[in-house]
């Protein structure tokens, strides 16, 4: 009799509280086989999940900035490595920081395994996070709101004619140009670093960082000021 192929869950692990992780996570976390953890160095979201797994832990290798031929080689890999324990009948939870559908590494494996039965457990996304702790709303009443990684600059110039309300995630290596812009278009913005992690920052005064490297895991939150 043939063996049942195994489940891949994408798991949303929250922003970096770990109070903030969800009860369906913890659930799935728990009756896993194995939690595949993207990253070769030390996965945040890993140590999130760590107090709950109870299967094996195996590590993808995701590297940030690769791309072409070189990007699509670990991308095969990863798929090898998963594919390998689906066929077995064995139940994957890939983590993630933050949520699996939300510029996550979960999505570039959905497509690839679509052939296997895939469950998502959503998590709390970084945003979401960052306006509580700076008790600022993302968007009231029929206000729009857009999120956009700070690379896209001519697409963030376009997106600040026409949203109300804007996040620029991904914001390190472009924060100083970001800042400019919001300010530019008529926006006040908040700054949040490790959102839920040692060391965040949640500020109204983004202007102190400019010139700065602002760490990877920052956003700014940006709200069209009314006339």
């Amino acid at each position: 009799m043939k063996k049942a192929a195994g489940i891949l869950y994408g798991v949303g692990v929250g922003p970096g509280d770990p109070e903030l992780i969800t009860l369906k996570a913890v659930r799935v976390l728990q009756s896993v086989d194995i939690v595949a953890a993207p990253g070769k160095e030390r996965s945040i979201a890993l140590e999130i999940a760590k107090p709950y797994v109870q299967g094996d832990v195996i590590e993808l290798r995701f590297p940030m900035g690769l791309s072409g031929a070189e990007r699509e080689r670990a991308l095969d890999e990863n798929e090898r490595v998963l594919r390998g324990f689906l066929n077995e009948g064995k139940k994957i939870a890939f983590i993630t920081l933050g949520d699996p559908m939300t510029y996550s590494t979960f999505a570039y494996m959905t497509e690839r395994l679509k052939d296997f039965q895939i469950e998502i457990v959503p998590g709390i996304n970084s945003f979401s996070a960052a306006a509580a702790r700076l008790k600022l709303p993302l968007a009231e009443g029929d206000e729009s709101l857009a999120v956009i990684p700070a690379s896209k600059l001519t697409s963030l110039d376009k997106v600040l004619d026409e949203f109300e309300n804007v996040v620029a995630i991904k914001i390190s290596s472009h924060y100083d140009e970001v800042l400019e812009l919001f300010s530019k278009k008529g926006f006040y913005s908040a700054l949040s670093v490790r959102c839920g992690h040692e060391g965040e920052i949640a500020t109204f005064e983004p202007e102190r960082y400019k010139g700065q490297k602002v760490d990877y895991l920052s956003l700014l939150i940006g709200k069209k000021v009314k006339k």
